[in-house]
Parts: C-alpha cells; sequence; structure tokens
C-alpha cells in the first residue's frame, strides 16, 4: 500500500494529467503489485524450508526422509522460478520506462530500490541454500543428493531386531523362504557415505561368512581378504568388498545390507 500512495503523490505532484505518465505510473503500480505478492510467496516458502530443514534432522526413516528433501527441493525450484520471474518484470519495467518520454526520476527511484530489494532477496536464498547444503543429514548438495548411500553389516538377529530385515517368501513364515528388506526402516545405525569415492568397504567377517540383503550387480564389485593376514589377524575377521563399478552396484539400492554369520 505504501507505493501505491507514493505513486499517487507523484502522480498529483509531477504528472499535470499527461496520458503517458499516467499510463507509467500504472504500469509500475502493476508491476509492483505483482513483485511484492511473489515476494510474499517467497518469504512463505522461506518459512515451510527452514521447518522442513529442522524436521529432517531428526528423521533417519530412508522414505520419509527423502519426501522431506523432496519437499525441500521442490520449494528451492519454486523460489528460483519466482525470483527469475520477479527479475524479468523488473527489468522490463525498467526498459520501458527508460525508453518513455515523460520519464519521472520518481519512479525510477522506486524501480531502483526494488532492484536492490531483489538483491538483499537473493542474498538470503543463496545463505539459506548453503545452510542446507552443509546441514549434517540433508543429503550432500540439493544436486548431488544421489552420491549418499547407506552401509550396515550385521548379524541376523540383530537386522531383524531393529527391523531391517524380515523372512519373505516362507510358508507360515517358518518354512522356506528368505531375508529381504521390510519396506521402511531406520537409518539411524548406517554409515553415510559417497559412493563415488567408497570403492573399497571394510566388512568385520570372513570372505565366506557374509552375505547381501540387499539387491546389486555381481559383476560390478569383488570381496578379497586383507593382503599378509598374520595369524594373530584371524581372531578378528575382515575383509573387504571392492566397487569396480559404483554406477552399477548402487543402482537397484542405495543402501547396503549385509548379514553377517552368528
Amino acid at each position: 500500500m505504501h507505493i501505491l500512495l507514493l505513486l499517487l503523490i507523484l502522480f498529483l505532484s509531477s504528472c499535470n494529467g499527461k496520458n503517458r505518465t499516467r499510463e507509467n505510473m500504472e504500469r509500475v503500480a502493476s508491476t509492483l503489485e505483482v513483485i511484492n505478492k511473489n515476494l510474499e510467496f517467497i518469504n512463505q516458502k522461506q518459512g515451510l524450508i527452514s521447518v522442513s530443514s529442522r524436521q529432517v534432522e531428526g528423521v533417519y526413516n530412508i522414505a520419509e526422509n527423502r519426501r522431506i528433501q523432496s519437499r525441500i527441493s521442490r520449494n528451492i525450484l519454486l523460489i528460483d522460478s519466482v525470483m527469475n520471474d520477479n527479475r524479468t518484470r523488473l527489468g522490463n519495467l525498467e526498459k520501458k520506462l527508460q525508453q518513455s518520454r515523460s520519464r519521472i526520476s520518481g519512479l525510477e527511484k522506486i524501480v531502483a530500490s526494488m532492484q536492490r530489494t531483489l538483491a538483499a532477496k537473493q542474498q538470503e536464498i543463496d545463505s539459506l541454500k548453503t545452510a542446507l547444503e552443509q546441514s549434517s543429514l540433508f543429503i550432500a548438495k540439493l544436486s548431488d543428493s544421489l552420491h549418499t548411500v547407506f552401509y550396515l553389516a550385521a548379524p541376523e538377529d540383530s537386522l531383524k531386531k531393529w527391523k531391517i530385515i524380515e523372512k519373505k517368501g516362507s510358508f507360515l513364515g517358518i518354512i522356506g523362504g528368505s531375508n529381504r528388506l521390510t519396506d521402511a526402516f531406520s537409518l539411524e545405525r548406517f554409515a553415510r557415505f559417497d559412493k563415488t569415492t567408497a570403492r573399497r568397504i571394510p566388512i568385520p567377517a570372513g570372505i565366506n561368512d557374509f552375505e547381501f540383503i540387499s539387491p546389486h550387480n555381481r559383476d560390478s564389485y569383488s570381496i578379497r581378504e586383507p593382503a599378509g593376514i598374520t595369524p594373530s589377524a584371524k581372531k578378528t575377521p575382515l575383509s573387504y568388498l571392492v566397487v569396480r563399478n559404483p554406477d552399477r552396484f548402487w543402482a537397484a539400492s542405495r543402501v547396503l545390507v549385509i548379514q553377517l554369520d552368528d
């Protein structure tokens, strides 16, 4: 409202009833009204992102974690889109005022002030993005979120207790079947790392004393024992999962679950 009031004062003091000046003022008023509404929309989305970013830090369920992060990403894209629209509208308005024969310095000052407002808002948005990217649980950068993968190796009893695996395909839950991942489980106990850099993953078991629960392409990895095993080292079994092709290995699942023999 204060912008429209200022425009009215400028109109009464300097337009002298000229139609072109009136048109310029109406154009400025209309454009600034849209931009102000856009800024209100952006403020709302910033608030929602702040709430969501606090929520994601306490969520370890992989499905819910992804939903929250997806919501944040969509809101960031909306903000970027609306900011681009604001800049385009204001840029077009500025060009038209510069080309107008009846230029009013007061209108040009208002447009310049709005340019500074948009620049300040962009700084806020950039700071918000930086904070999200640096969050310990917000997966890497928004554009690189698929690089983060999760790893857990534990005995069958522990995996069942934590509701990470369940027996499927069995008769009455007793006879036959095999352990598979549950539909939703907590990521709290999982190690997190970047799939593009983690090529050698330690497994606390001998080379034949574990099995994969999560699905991974057999041609994308190999299992090796540590080089130069000493008799004392055999008391603490250890082997290594060597990922030769990360994209193929993690294609079916971003979660690596290994069941250790009891």
